[in-house]
């Protein structure tokens, strides 16, 4: 009688293990590996931007080994939004511009006063840069501008529009967070072929700071 008594619990014993081990909580796993998060690239990305300065057109001839020249200036502003990506060290990029002035110029002529202003520019082209530091870069860009020239005398007006190519040379530096602030220097090479300054030389040039953030 002992002998099944201590039988019984034995096995009652033996069936009671699983059940308890298979009710045990289990081991809590551990968390799954974090990627670490890199810094954001304050030099790449799309741009958007403001930007106003000095402007300057200017007419320009040479005879006898004589430069002479005559033009205008004025303030320049305007917007640009572009896309820059990292090549290493290098930046690559692409842009569009537009722009306007407040130059304008005015002579007295015999039929009157023939006043002539510079209407909304619009421009594009590529740009390349080099890293200076870690949120700073000096840049070179050449592309193409289209600006129609407004002639007016009294009621009576006209426009040309004037198209060529631009180069400059700028630098941008980030000041925080997606912001910076930029300069640059731009020179414009109209052409006027079939125009009414053919041949004369016909250029652009612009200073400007602005300010602009990254997306």
């Amino acid at each position: 009688m002992k002998f099944q008594a201590a039988a019984v619990l034995a096995a009652t014993m033996a069936f009671a293990h699983p059940a308890a081990a298979q009710m045990a909580p289990t081991a809590p796993q551990p968390y799954p590996e974090m990627r670490e998060r890199l810094p954001r690239d304050p030099l790449q990305g799309l741009r958007v931007e403001v930007a106003g300065g000095y402007d300057r057109l200017e007419i320009n001839y040479i005879e006898d080994d004589t430069k002479y020249y005559d033009g205008t200036d004025g303030v320049r502003y305007g917007g640009e939004i572009g896309y820059d990506l990292s090549v290493g060290r290098v930046l690559v990029g692409a842009y569009a511009g537009y722009a306007a002035s407040s130059a304008k110029r005015c002579d007295d002529f015999t039929v009157g006063v023939i006043c002539q202003k510079p209407k909304a520019e619009l421009s594009g082209g590529a740009r390349v840069g080099t890293r200076i530091g870690s949120n700073s870069q000096l840049y070179g860009k050449i592309g193409y501008s289209s600006m129609p020239l407004e002639f007016s005398l009294g009621n009576v007006t006209e426009k040309e529009t004037y198209r060529g190519f631009h180069f400059g040379l700028g630098g941008e530096l980030g000041i925080g967070g997606r912001a910076f602030v930029k300069g640059e220097f731009v020179v414009t090479d109209f052409r006027t072929s079939g125009k009414t300054y053919e041949d004369y030389n016909f250029d652009r040039r612009h200073a400007v700071v602005g300010i602009g953030v990254r997306f």
